[in-house]
């Protein structure tokens, strides 16, 4: 169980850190005014903003399944 916690957490910074690089890519983008480009890195940050959102629920519930079972042994 630890190791597919382990595999999670990775999964939920991977996701982290695209948002942090779309928000830099968007700021160093500010001054060119693309709004094509501005609606797809929009996608882009809205797909990963759910991703990570589901990825941190996915873990709280199996850490609290993890703990449960602990308790139960």
């Amino acid at each position: 169980m630890k190791a597919v916690l382990v595999k999670m957490e990775d999964i939920k910074n991977s996701q982290q850190s695209l948002i942090e690089k779309v928000g830099q890519v968007e700021v160093a983008l500010f001054d060119i005014q693309s709004e094509t480009l501005d609606k797809e890195l929009h996608k882009v940050m809205s797909n990963a903003s759910k991703s990570f959102d589901i990825i941190k629920d996915a873990i709280e519930a199996f850490e609290m399944k993890r703990n449960r079972i602990e308790n139960e042994a």
